[in-house]
């Protein structure tokens, strides 16, 4: 998977297809237990990157429930999440088509909604507007996904509005703020134009963790990547632990894991993710830019171990896929599939 400015965010695409537990005092009618046990679904299925699965799902979901937009989210999310576990730009035109329907029927419902369907319905804006930003970020335009992060903040504290109770919506906030002031703040931070809100994502994402309805598990996948970005690898390692075992088959956590340890220097435990990352993706290497990297990674952890024999052998893996690399890929990762090749070239 590239660096973790894409991966950072993996737990916002799951935010709305985490189990719904009926709350109580819920509004009957939305989140109801039929819902409940599709989206448990759902979820189970996407983070064991069972996407065509998923989709079918959802598309059930959506055609037992066509006036809710939390169907169309669901999809996009799985969409996306595909997109980015393949890095490639495989459903743009339904993608965006899907969170236009989210905003129509959002808007609908807005209407006439209560105040807790309100909040309902702006936290579901705010994570289309969210999955759009992540979307461009990978594939469209830096500056339109920065302005689209923003817009989706500001959906979020809409819902705040309506109902302060609603912690899903710590999720999405959490996020944005630690993110903005890691990432996009930096000079402006320093000249005064952005405070610096880490720590207030920090404590807002541990509060959806803990309190939310639908987005504890999004909350702790946000956790993972917001520690390895804070060179706390310890306890990004610790978080991605705990999930690893409840969705064996999925590379999420892997991901942060095998970077994490390999942040903290501990070269042998990076080796052991990052092959178990190879075994999984080589089934599917799609545009083979996930297996460049994991074979550059791999190559690295074998020199700091001074196990030089088996570094020649993680770079020579490479010769046989070279020639199946797309020109995309080979400009995208020049510099690692440069040092994969001088490791071979060496006697």
């Amino acid at each position: 998977m590239e660096t973790m400015k894409y991966l950072c965010c993996l737990g916002l695409l799951l935010l709305s297809i985490n189990a719904p537990l009926p709350a109580a005092g819920a509004e009957p009618g939305y989140m109801d237990s039929a819902k409940a046990a599709i989206r448990a679904t759902i979820n189970d299925l996407g983070l064991n990157d069972q996407f065509m699965a998923a989709d079918s799902l959802c598309r059930v979901y959506i055609r037992a429930h066509p006036t809710d937009p939390g169907g169309y989210l669901m999809l996009a999310g799985t969409l996306l999440a595909e997109m980015i576990d393949q890095e490639e730009n495989l459903y743009p035109i339904p993608f965006s088509a899907l969170l236009d329907t989210v905003d129509l029927l959002c808007a609908r419902a807005l209407d006439t909604a209560s105040a807790n369907t309100r909040a309902w319905m702006y936290l579901l804006k705010g994570h289309a507007r969210s999955y759009r930003s992540l979307w461009e970020s990978r594939f469209g335009s830096l500056s339109t996904a920065v302005k689209l992060s923003f817009d989706g903040r500001s959906e979020y504290d809409r819902a705040l509005e309506c109902d302060r109770t609603l912690y899903d919506i710590y999720a999405g906030l959490g996020s944005f703020h630690y993110w903005k002031s890691a990432k996009v703040g930096g000079l402006l931070r320093w000249l005064g134009i952005f405070n610096d809100e880490r720590r207030e994502g920090i404590a807002e994402l541990y509060l959806a963790a803990e309190s939310s309805l639908v987005s504890r598990e999004s909350a702790r996948i946000s956790l993972i990547w917001v520690w390895l970005d804070a060179e706390k690898y310890d306890s990004a390692i610790a978080i991605a632990m705990t999930l690893i075992p409840l969705y064996p088959e999925g590379k999420s956590f892997l991901w942060p894991l095998a970077q994490a340890y390999y942040f903290k220097r501990d070269f042998a435990n990076s080796a052991i993710y990052y092959a178990m990352l190879r075994e999984k993706i080589l089934p599917r290497p799609g545009n083979y830019f996930n297996l460049v990297e994991i074979d550059y990674y791999l190559t690295r952890c074998r020199i700091r171990i001074d196990d030089t024999v088996g570094a020649r052998e993680a770079a020579e893996r490479f010769t046989s896929y070279e020639r199946d690399i797309p020109a995309k890929t080979l400009e995208r990762q020049r510099k690692k599939i440069d040092y994969l090749r001088g490791m071979i070239r060496k006697e």
